[in-house]
């Protein structure tokens, strides 16, 4: 025991090392937009629009033809959750008792049980936002894949889409049954024997295989495909000439038509016949004649007849931009699933992630620290990409001592196109 009470730096600086452990997801994007949001007290609001590099198409021959850079942005915004924010705490009391434990039995009591909670939280808003903005999918729902193909068919769309192969900047996320599947089944390849040593000790596939680096994690959401039928022509594009013939847009809302009863939800995937993926860069065709699939933005129900879906990301079918061969025609077949193996009707199912780490960003923001208080510590990690802040305050009506622990945060999808989602 220590005669000496606890101070609000150390469980402020305790409380940081713990959140940078137990954080997964988080942990692999991209972190560098963090300090334009006012670390120390600036004010700029709550929103960042962070610009994307303009692409250029070019032109053969001697004769100029100039070409206006035309640069994109994506929105950051904190705090708000209906846009993978949130203003996160957790509300405990700390008594002079707790205060008088050293600093190893006090975190192990209260710090680490508060903020394992605030890194879940944090982890699961991030993997929603993945879910729903990640159009690429390979796997079929409800199987959980076991195959090494699976994920090197994942890899192949983040090549397709000219993500960089930087060593240890594509990672994949996946929760603890597809672990434990992938893990059987790749026991008896030929690997070097000090990762099947790893595999065999911990049940993880580690560093670097198959390039990429692997983390399990719990908080990989699950997704309930809508419901729909496969009867042919049942789903079909209402009318010619839709979405961009040049530009950039995040999204695009397209007019369906149907004849049956129908439920698109949020984060599902569609394709349209006759329109492929294009190399960002080259704006040729990829992946042998597959179709592009979008992912649905927010859920749509129909009875039959005419409706309006919003996809991600943007048809853009011409342009410094494009990345589809062409709009689709009118009456094209729609296929209400991006899994070529058959309908995904109203199944569950993990939805497990593989990403470049540009494809997501994720920003802490410092918290003012309040005066009047009995104490207030704020720590902030710029490495790290974290801020976590702590108050306690004396409470006269029922002569308690509350404390918080808060966390201020936002997700975004920067390229949604460097990330392929994996169903098990």
């Amino acid at each position: 025991m220590s005669n000496n009470l606890l101070n609000i730096s150390m469980i402020t600086e305790e409380a940081l090392m713990v959140l940078e452990n137990e954080i997964v997801f988080a942990r692999q994007v991209t972190r560098e937009y963090e300090d334009r949001f006012g670390i120390d007290g600036a004010k700029i609001g709550d929103t960042i629009n962070v610009r994307r590099p303009g692409r250029f198409i070019g032109t053969s021959g001697p004769a100029l033809s100039v070409e206006d850079l035309n640069e994109t942005s994506v929105p950051v915004v904190v705090g708000d959750t209906t846009k993978y924010g949130d203003q996160f705490h957790i509300d405990t009391q700390f008594t002079t008792k707790d205060l008088r434990l050293a600093l190893g039995p006090f975190s192990e009591r209260v710090i680490r049980p508060a903020v394992a909670a605030i890194a879940n939280r944090v982890d699961l808003i991030g993997l929603t936002m993945a879910k729903n903005s990640v159009a690429n999918i390979v796997g079929t729902p409800g199987t959980r894949p076991t195959s090494l193909l699976t994920y090197l068919n994942a890899a192949a769309f983040l090549d397709s889409e000219a993500a960089p192969r930087d060593v240890g900047s594509r990672c994949i996320v996946i929760e603890q049954f597809t672990n434990a599947a992938i893990v059987d089944a790749l026991k008896g390849l030929f690997v070097p024997q000090g990762t099947i040593s790893e595999q065999f000790k911990k049940g993880l596939m580690g560093q670097d295989s198959s390039g990429m680096n692997w983390r399990m994690d719990q908080n990989v959401v699950n997704h309930t495909f809508g419901s729909w039928a496969t009867t042919a022509g049942a789903l079909t594009v209402n009318t010619a000439n839709q979405g961009l013939a040049t530009g950039w847009a995040a999204t695009s809302t397209l007019s369906l038509s149907t004849s049956q009863t129908l439920t698109l939800n949020q984060g599902d995937t569609i394709s349209f016949a006759g329109v492929q993926p294009v190399n960002p860069q080259s704006r040729q065709a990829y992946g042998g004649g597959i179709n592009r699939t979008f992912v649905v933005q927010s859920t749509v129900t129909s009875a039959s007849g005419n409706f309006n879906v919003t996809v991600a990301p943007a048809l853009i079918y011409g342009g410094q931009f494009q990345n589809v061969t062409a709009s689709p025609a009118a009456g094209a077949a729609v296929t209400a699933t991006s899994l070529a193996t058959g309908t995904a009707n109203a199944v569950t199912s993990a939805q497990n992630i593989l990403f470049h780490k540009n494809a997501f960003t994720l920003v802490t923001v410092d918290l003012p620290l309040p005066e009047g208080v009995v104490f207030a510590g704020r720590a902030s990690d710029k490495e790290a990409g974290l801020s976590i802040r702590i108050v306690k305050q004396y409470t006269i009506n029922n002569d308690a001592i509350p404390t918080r622990v808060d966390v201020l945060f936002g997700w975004s999808p920067l390229y949604q196109e460097l990330a392929t989602r994996v169903a098990a």
